[in-house]
C-alpha cells in the first residue's frame, strides 16, 4: 500500500473532487446552495469542484492536500485550499481524505496557459 503520490512540493497540479469519502465528517455541499469563496457555505466543497495551483508539501497519508491555488473552476483566482487528512493513497493520483476523494494531476505551465486563453 501506497503511502504518498509522486508529486513533490512546488508540483503544479490540478485537484478535482470526485467524491465524497464513504463516511465523511461532513457532508460535501451542493452547487444549488454552494457560493465559491464564501464563508457563510456549510459543508465541504461540492463533488466536481476543481483547481489548480502549487503543492506546497507532498501528498501524503496523515497529511493534507495544500495547495495554493491559481485557478478555481477554470476561473483565475488565487487563494489557498487545505484538505482534511489524508487517510488513503491509491495509483498515481487518488487521495482519500475524512470527507472527499479526490484525483490528482500532474500540470505543465502550458496546460494553465492553454486554459487561460480558451
Amino acid at each position: 500500500m501506497s503511502v504518498s503520490l509522486p508529486y513533490p512540493s512546488g508540483s503544479l497540479v490540478e485537484v478535482s473532487k470526485i467524491d465524497a469519502s464513504d463516511e465523511p465528517i461532513i457532508q460535501p455541499g451542493s452547487w444549488e446552495k454552494w457560493v465559491p469563496g464564501s464563508a457563510n457555505n456549510t459543508g465541504s466543497c461540492p463533488v466536481g469542484y476543481t483547481m489548480q495551483g502549487v503543492l506546497m508539501r507532498p501528498v501524503r497519508v496523515g497529511g493534507r492536500i495544500d495547495l495554493h491555488r491559481t485557478h478555481r473552476n477554470g476561473i483565475r483566482i488565487d487563494g489557498h485550499f487545505v484538505s482534511t487528512p489524508i487517510i488513503a493513497v491509491s495509483g498515481e493520483c487518488l487521495a482519500e481524505t475524512f470527507n472527499s476523494v479526490y484525483l490528482i494531476r500532474k500540470l505543465d505551465v502550458q496546460d494553465t496557459e492553454r486554459e487561460e486563453k480558451a
